[in-house]
């Protein structure tokens, strides 16, 4: 469903009228005594939803709100921000189609990953920590894929390359199978190649998060993006895979 930039527009108003600092009969000192117009509470609540809808309109942003400051100089920061916003939604249709590159390509959603990687991923990317996000999901990865091999001997590494094996299913080692046998050629190259993309994201992205400091091993927002799609891809690899078991002779 699209955003209503009217109703965005409208509660962003609400929450500035909501704000505005009032000159009560109150002095203390010498100094007047200013209060928002409406109650804290009730600021407190309307600000709660102006956040929400600032990252709905604007999901690359990169905002802080400055949570761990007083309440009043988080109303202050929000108010300002607000309002170098409102022009933007006011005139985002003109904006769009007199600067935006038609030619930029299609985007990636981070909604749009496989729920094994965005849902793990999600608390820690809405705070920054990248990092984090990035070890949360190959984590989640890999615990499905030993729930779906019904193993918790191996991880990682060795799970992907015995679950992707192209050699039969024995006892207590089940296979994932992505292509049908009929093809051998085919068969061979799907499975040894999920076998190289899997060690490989394990190797080079989780493995590093996970063990390297942040001075040693910094991730950006857009290679973490890009880190995800591809655990995004693995995951839904697995996901389809059919799980072959060794049959007994009747």
């Amino acid at each position: 469903m699209p955003i209503n930039h009217q109703w965005v527009l409208a509660e962003w108003d609400r929450f500035l009228k909501m704000s505005e600092r009032v000159k009560t009969d109150e002095v203390r000192g010498q100094q007047s005594v200013y209060r928002f117009a409406a109650s804290e509470e009730e600021v407190r609540r309307q600000a709660s939803v102006v956040r929400q809808a600032i990252l709905a309109v604007f999901p690359a942003g990169n905002f802080d709100f400055h949570t761990y400051r007083s309440f009043a100089v988080q109303v202050k920061t929000l108010r300002e921000l607000v309002n170098e916003l409102i022009p933007l939604v006011e005139r985002s249709e003109e904006i769009e189609e007199n600067i935006t590159d038609d030619d930029q390509g299609p985007v990636i959603s981070a909604n749009s990953l496989h729920p094994w990687v965005w849902d793990a991923a999600r608390p820690h990317w809405e705070s920054g920590n990248y990092r984090a996000a990035l070890h949360a999901a190959a984590t989640n990865v890999n615990s499905r894929l030993r729930k779906k091999l019904g193993r918790h001997d191996v991880s990682e590494g060795k799970a992907i390359q015995q679950a992707f094996s192209i050699e039969d299913a024995v006892v207590d080692r089940p296979r994932l199978r992505l292509a049908s046998k009929e093809d051998p050629d085919n068969f061979k190259s799907v499975q040894v190649g999920t076998i190289n993309f899997g060690c490989g994201l394990f190797s080079a992205v989780r493995n590093p998060v996970a063990h390297l400091a942040d001075d040693d091993h910094d991730v950006d927002e857009q290679e973490a993006l890009e880190s995800l799609a591809a655990f995004s891809l693995l995951a839904r690899w697995i996901d389809r895979a059919t799980l072959e078991t060794m049959t007994f002779p009747e």
